[in-house]
């Protein structure tokens, strides 16, 4: 009988440290992985599937996250060693935060994202059942200004039915100006294989 060959790999995931605020954040020596979203797309979620066990707390209360979390993570995808920092920034858009904290939220990603010296890619989470609002686009093209590579990925898929999966990541890539094939999409029995192979590649 055959075995297939897992082709993903995580030796290693380890919560780091939490940052309040850019003064706050250590020094690590590796290469960084943002991941951003609107609050409630599931990027707690998303990186516990990332590093094949739970590292990050999920929350059921959207806006949970309100400051930059760094967790350590190694591992081989398609026999391609790799060791960075996943960070998991605070999610934007929950309305129930006062206008002060969404300001302040707004502020700690944007600087972030605008001066950190090893940061080499931004996961943008995406709920395939809504088109990006003004919000993601802003991330998408202030990564562009930056130089930093920006990988969209779709969440909520478990949300609607398989045969709509399709048509909702073309329609996903189209408000992205992207091609469908740029989209790549995470959630229940998706391995996290492609997204790795992307993240590599990138920061490699």
């Amino acid at each position: 009988m055959s075995h297939e060959i897992d082709p993903l790999s995580i030796k290693r995931a380890e919560f780091l440290f939490g940052a309040p605020n850019l003064a706050a954040i250590r020094k690590h020596g590796a290469l960084e992985v943002a991941v951003i979203g609107r609050s409630n797309v599931g990027k707690s979620t998303f990186i516990n599937r990332l590093c094949r066990r739970k590292v990050a707390r999920v929350s059921g209360n959207p806006g949970s996250t309100r400051e930059l979390n760094f967790y350590g993570v190694g591992g081989v995808v398609e026999d391609k060693i790799f060791s960075l920092t996943l960070v998991d920034m605070p999610g934007f858009g929950f309305a129930k935060l006062s206008k002060i904290q969404r300001e302040e939220i707004s502020r700690l990603a944007v600087s972030y994202l605008r001066s950190a010296k090893h940061l080499k890619a931004v996961i943008l989470l995406s709920d395939c059942r809504r088109e990006p609002g003004e919000d993601e686009v802003a991330i998408q093209r202030l990564c562009v200004e930056e130089g930093l590579h920006c990988i969209i990925v779709a969440t909520k898929l478990d949300s609607i039915k398989r045969s709509q999966h399709q048509k909702a990541l073309t329609a996903l890539a189209r408000a992205y100006h992207l091609e469908r094939g740029d989209i790549l999409a995470t959630g229940e029995g998706i391995a996290p294989v492609d997204i790795w192979s992307r993240i590599v590649s990138l920061v490699s």
